[in-house]
């Protein structure tokens, strides 16, 4: 019978959390790749698949976070897939030599590592500090082209690319890519602009946890041509788009099930689809159907390529406003544009009373909140005494993004 090994994933320690992973697959073991500060605890009686695999976070699905069952057998089929199109355009896999920047409790930094494995392919940790560091980032780049002559290849999320492309030493670094998979988050239009203008190998996908990853990608060199879509599906998936450009994927790597109110659930309907949470549309690239990303169709923002529920934000600062009985009514959460990010939380505040000082009581909260991801943290806090909550939620969002514009924040 597999049990559920807990695997904290450290971004300073991803060469042991590897091999601890391993280790649990050999004993047929589920592996949950837990956050640095997750406290997750799972019932000791659970009925699980047979075999073993990982128990993964997404923000893929609608209505909220999961945690999603995916079975070796789906994450090496993805390796395959992702392998078989990268072969289709040029780049032998096992001549690879793959950069991996991204955590490993994700989808997107835990699948470099597992196509590693698959294709037998040179493979190297990129660490947090060295991504805020372009010059060494470069130089140990340079080191290993140097070393192996054989193409550098990586995936990134927008603000990484963001970050780099405006310093001298990152931007030589994104140009020495012979390929560069870009998911996450949707990429502005001025950033995809100016990474074609710079010459840099960008091909960008779209995938989700419930996929194992990657499920459509453009090639660099249609994107370099001016594509603006997330290319056209990988040969093991279908893609279907209604009417009212709900996404539908069908493929044989989906997630064996998700963990949900104290159990597992399927995620398919009886058809085999599985309705994503964002929607699209198909445009035309050589009169052929690409994907474009419109968005996301519930309340969730996409923020630095994180899935953020402004919900679960919202329910989180009022369990520390009660603990800590802090004067505040009411908090609304939302996302608002940002050339960064995407997208940034700010939090509309609802206080107790009228007269009081608003400034300390939110330089409080936010010290409270200090050691949440950045992602997670609201940008500005305003106070909004008329605050109030609406049924049609899409409506609601817009009215108060519109309010914040013609209003200051109180930090």
């Amino acid at each position: 019978m597999s049990n559920i090994a807990v695997v904290k994933c450290i971004p300073e320690k991803n060469l042991e959390c590897s091999k601890e992973i391993l280790k649990n697959f050999e004993k047929h073991n589920w592996v949950y790749l837990a956050p640095p500060k997750d406290q997750t605890k799972f019932p000791t009686s659970l009925s699980l698949p047979e075999g073993e695999g990982i128990i993964i976070a997404s923000g893929g699905s609608i209505g909220g976070p999961n945690l999603c069952l995916q079975s070796i057998k789906n994450l090496t089929k993805s390796a395959l897939a992702t392998g078989k199109w990268l072969k289709n355009h040029g780049l032998t896999p096992n001549e690879c030599i793959i950069l991996n920047s991204l955590p490993l409790h994700h989808i997107s930094g835990f699948m470099p590592w597992w196509r590693h494995r698959t294709w037998r392919s040179e493979y190297h940790w990129i660490s947090p500090s060295f991504m805020h560091e372009p010059l060494q980032l470069r130089q140990f780049s340079e080191a290993l082209a140097n070393k192996y002559r054989r193409p550098l290849i990586t995936s990134l999320v927008p603000t990484q690319l963001l970050s780099l492309i405006d310093n001298p030493d990152g931007l030589k670094w994104l140009q020495s890519l012979a390929l560069i998979w870009l998911g996450g988050a949707l990429i502005p239009i001025d950033l995809a602009d100016k990474a074609r203008r710079k010459s840099i190998n960008l091909a960008p996908c779209y995938g989700a946890t419930e996929t194992g990853a990657m499920v459509t990608c453009l090639s660099p060199k249609d994107f370099i041509k001016g594509s603006n879509s997330v290319g056209f599906p990988l040969e093991d998936v279908e893609i279907e788009i209604n009417k009212r450009h709900s996404l539908k994927i069908k493929t044989s790597r989906i997630a064996t099930s998700k963990w949900n109110n104290g159990k597992f659930v399927e995620i398919t309907d009886t058809n085999g689809w599985w309705e994503a949470g964002d929607l699209a549309q198909y445009i035309s690239l050589d009169n052929r159907k690409a994907i474009q990303i419109l968005g996301r169709r519930d309340s969730a923002i996409n923020s630095g390529g994180e899935t953020i529920f402004p919900e679960d934000i919202e329910i989180e600062l009022m369990k520390i406003v009660s603990k800590h009985q802090i004067p505040i009514k009411d908090i609304f959460v939302l996302g608002v544009s940002d050339k960064k990010w995407g997208q940034r939380l700010v939090a509309l505040t609802k206080f107790k009373e009228k007269e009081i000082n608003r400034y300390p009581i939110i330089s409080l909260l936010t010290d409270l909140i200090e050691d949440w991801q950045p992602s997670k943290k609201p940008l500005k806090w305003y106070d909004c005494p008329k605050l109030s909550r609406n049924i049609n939620k899409k409506w609601e969002i817009k009215k108060w993004q519109d309010w914040i514009v013609l209003n200051r924040p109180i930090n």
